[in-house]
């Protein structure tokens, strides 16, 4: 077992044009997008200078890090942060933990639908399934858009030529950086290769195959789980999902010595089209006029080639839309794969729920005409840089154009103004209290049962920060709450089903402000948010302070 160390990097935030048939502006870090793949191991310190050559605010998140310890490196503006102003830089400085493939990107601006996301690959000392594989590859799918997100999307999204909501909907699909059937995967002289699957799309949730292997899933959002076997999987926006394949198990029709013989095969990404709420492939507006040489109206079937020979030649079949491999294996109707088992279940131990939280998800026209999101009739509204609240309050969280909430939190704990649990109708435990503004008390230590109940047509991935969480059950799996007792598998982001529910648990842990929310990030913008404001007098407790960095930030905000 090695000492931990420190690993260094540095992202130059900025603007480039990759593709030579666009104008857009891509915003990307180290002038790439996705951008450099950061890399450690668990127990190492990360020490990411982050330079912002925009010409307007930025910040990064580092999704799946629990920052146990350091709640002001999340990268979470107005929660726990104010943002990285233009011209200027901030060193983020955690531990990489946990292990697992988790990813960055920007949580500012919808700057992430624009190209600000990288991987992030978090190793054990001693790897879990280490021995199924030879080598690694990473594939990081996203949605293409031809128009920037914030000056143009945004505005369209959230206005009152809008009042049904319809998210604007992708032109393409990108698999890192790459368009369909532009991306080449050489085999690289080995049979067995792990696969490290990113969904970094701002709307998109994929169903993802490979033609005639089966998908060995060994990891799901930086949990080991035992291998299990399918023939393809679902993967919602911010899910991550690792696989090994053996081209050993390759099905016969497609080796090179089959009576179709190729030397290499299609990875497919099918977008799951009811995530949609029209039409797409009738669908034209805003965008009425096909002037780029990619696809302007949305194909949704993604082709990534893997070249058995490392000769980069396409497939000599055809592809068509279904998956042309018979099943290998059957997926139960469970997009979160309750039924795949964590690595090691000596001494997993699933503690009892000691407090709930019943949130209704739902959109809604608000008073000024324009579609929002809400969790418990309130919607998580921005002014600015920081979080709107009310004005005129002497006590409770403040309206404080420079305090993000950490800041509240470690500044005057006493005086937030949040209610403390309460026992409810409906539930014998107590039940977690809203000022109602979206930011929830939640004591220290706490095992909290949240049932989601979306009352939408639409999936939800929703994503807990500084933490991960079991999911017990969903309304497309329910036996799984008894199937799986005492071994329930742990995420950080949950596919709730459209018009269904999902009850997850959580540990509360972590002292700081945790956002909770729809990893789509449309929704974010209509406001899909909550924040768990966890232990305050526990935070201070731990020693917290906030460093001369955050206030300085804030200063010049």
């Amino acid at each position: 077992m090695s000492d931990a160390a420190t690993v260094y990097q540095t992202l130059y935030i900025d603007k480039v044009y990759p593709y030579p048939q666009s104008s857009k502006p891509v915003i990307s870090a180290n002038y790439s997008s996705p951008g450099p793949v950061i890399e450690a191991y668990q127990g190492d310190t990360l020490v990411i200078r982050v330079i912002n050559r925009l010409n307007v605010s930025t910040t990064l998140h580092w999704h799946g890090m629990f920052q146990i310890g350091t709640p002001d490196m999340d990268g979470a503006v107005g929660a726990t942060q104010c943002p990285i102003p233009a011209g200027r830089e901030f060193t983020y400085t955690f531990k990489a933990d946990p292990a697992g493939t988790a990813w960055y990107h920007g949580h500012w601006l919808e700057q992430y639908t624009d190209g600000l996301y990288g991987p992030i690959i978090i190793r054990r000392q001693v790897e879990p399934n280490r021995a199924q594989y030879d080598r690694e590859q990473v594939l990081m799918v996203t949605d293409w858009y031809n128009e920037p997100a914030r000056s143009k999307l945004s505005r369209w999204y959230l206005s009152t030529n809008n009042p049904d909501g319809v998210e604007p909907l992708p032109d393409a699909i990108a698999v890192n950086g790459k368009f369909s059937q532009s991306l080449f995967i050489p085999v690289s002289g080995t049979s067995r290769i792990r696969f490290r699957v990113i969904n970094g799309a701002s709307l998109s949730m994929y169903k993802f195959s490979i033609d005639g292997l089966p998908l060995h899933i060994i990891e799901l959002d930086q949990i080991d789980t035992a291998p299990y076997n399918v023939s393809s999987f679902v993967i919602n926006v911010a899910q991550r999902v690792s696989f090994y394949i053996d081209l050993r198990e390759l099905d016969p029709i497609y080796s090179q010595s089959g009576s179709s013989s190729t030397n290499s095969i299609f990875i497919r990404f099918q977008a799951m089209t009811e995530m949609y709420p029209v039409d797409i492939l009738n669908y034209n507006s805003p965008y009425d006029i096909q002037r780029y040489a990619y696809p302007t109206f949305f194909n949704p079937l993604y082709l990534a080639i893997l070249s058995l020979d490392s000769t980069n030649a396409t497939p000599t079949y055809q592809p068509r839309d279904a998956n042309p491999m018979p099943q290998m294996a059957s997926l139960p109707s469970d997009n979160n794969m309750l039924a795949a088992r964590p690595f090691n279940l000596t001494n997993y131990i699933v503690p009892n729920p000691t407090h709930y939280l019943n949130l209704v998800v739902k959109f809604a026209v608000d008073s000024t005409g324009i579609n929002r999101g809400y969790m418990n009739d309130v919607t998580y509204t921005f002014t600015g840089n920081y979080t709107k609240l009310r004005p005129n309050v002497f006590q409770g969280i403040k309206p404080e154009t420079k305090e993000p909430l950490l800041q509240q939190m470690a500044n005057r704990p006493n005086t937030l103004g949040l209610p403390s649990p309460r026992v409810q109708a409906g539930s014998p435990l107590p039940t977690i209290q809203s000022d109602g503004y979206g930011h929830y008390l939640v004591p220290y230590q706490a095992v909290v049962d949240i049932f989601l109940n979306n009352t939408d047509n639409g999936e939800h991935p929703f994503h807990l920060h500084g933490g991960n969480f079991w999911i017990i059950a969903t309304s497309d799996y329910p036996q799984a709450e008894n199937l799986y007792r005492q071994a329930y598998l742990k995420r950080d982001v949950v596919s709730v089903p459209s018009n269904g529910w999902a009850k997850i648990r959580f540990i509360a842990d972590n002292p700081g402000a945790w956002m909770f929310h729809c990893h789509i990030e449309w929704h974010m913008a209509a406001g899909l948010i909550l924040t768990f404001v966890v232990a305050p007098n526990q935070l201070l407790a731990q020693g917290y302070t906030i460093s001369n960095s955050q206030y300085d930030m804030c200063s010049v905000a």
